[in-house]
């Protein structure tokens, strides 16, 4: 059985864009948002930059973005999802920042010339070939501009002691990405995707630590399983009968307060940055 190979960004975003998984993905955003701004600073991010934020969301990173580059700067918003840009425009405004954007695809969007640094999250994972993708996006930009990517590894997020089901959600939501063909480990896989563009990057991981009394941190583990459920029954991993979600985060949380008083680990955060040459 053949694997599919999406190409295009609106075909490979295997979380699809449904009003819950929108709400998912400002969860997502509270549990990152410190970090993400730390590698953006350490990448070159500052005041004044013209930015591309590709696969923008709801919003998330432009929106750190723009508080780096100030009035005196501009970020770009770009995402195929007009409901997630809808959200993105809201949240934009209400924080009183001028920031565009975009309906559309890297591969069929014009990137204005005076753009400074292209930056993006959680997005090289969903593409099939994310080296060639780096490759072309490369091409496509004026010597000097900055390309700073951040992924995550999803096989790195584990308590200590163990927690068995919190484990089995980390290594479902895993495998849905493997066996649709992508990238689960794409933190791991920054280095060779710039590579492939003749960028030589320089990077980081970052990890953010937590535990028992995280709600939110299991409440992001439940949403991101909500959002993938029909493509884990639809590969085998799992059945809803089998996950229960309706009772997952309780289960989540008592397996959790049952007296191991666990270190929580969540994914490894890489952030990845070069200026083209």
């Amino acid at each position: 059985m053949t694997t599919p190979q999406p190409q295009a960004q609106d075909q490979a975003y295997i979380l699809g864009h449904s009003e819950r998984e929108l709400v998912r993905l400002e969860r997502q955003a509270a549990l990152f948002a410190d970090l993400t701004r730390d590698i953006l600073l350490r990448a070159g991010l500052k005041k004044g930059m013209r930015v591309l934020d590709v696969g923008c969301g709801v919003g998330d990173v432009s929106l750190i973005a723009a508080h780096i580059v100030g009035p005196d700067g501009a970020v770009i918003g770009l995402d195929p999802s007009q409901a997630a840009l809808s959200v993105a425009r809201a949240r934009a405004e209400a924080k009183g920042l001028d920031i565009s954007f975009v309906a559309g695809t890297l591969e069929e969007t014009e990137i204005p010339a005076d753009i400074d640094a292209v930056t993006g999250r959680f997005l090289l994972l969903h593409m099939a070939d994310p080296g060639a993708t780096m490759a072309e996006l490369a091409k496509r930009l004026k010597p000097g501009t900055l390309i700073s990517f951040i992924e995550f590894d999803i096989s790195t997020s584990y308590a200590q002691p163990a927690l068995p089901l919190l484990h089995k959600c980390i290594e479902r939501i895993g495998e849905v990405y493997r066996r649709s063909g992508r990238t689960a480990d794409m933190g791991a896989a920054l280095y060779p995707a710039y590579r492939a563009a003749g960028l030589a990057p320089d990077m980081i991981g970052l990890t953010r630590v937590s535990n028992d009394q995280d709600v939110d941190g299991f409440e992001f583990i439940v949403e991101s399983t909500k959002s993938l459920m029909s493509a884990m029954e639809a590969l085998g991993i799992a059945s809803a009968v089998e996950i229960d979600i309706e009772t997952l985060h309780d289960r989540l949380i008592e397996e959790a307060q049952a007296g191991h008083d666990p270190c929580i680990f969540y994914p490894r955060l890489v952030g990845a940055w070069a200026r083209v040459s």
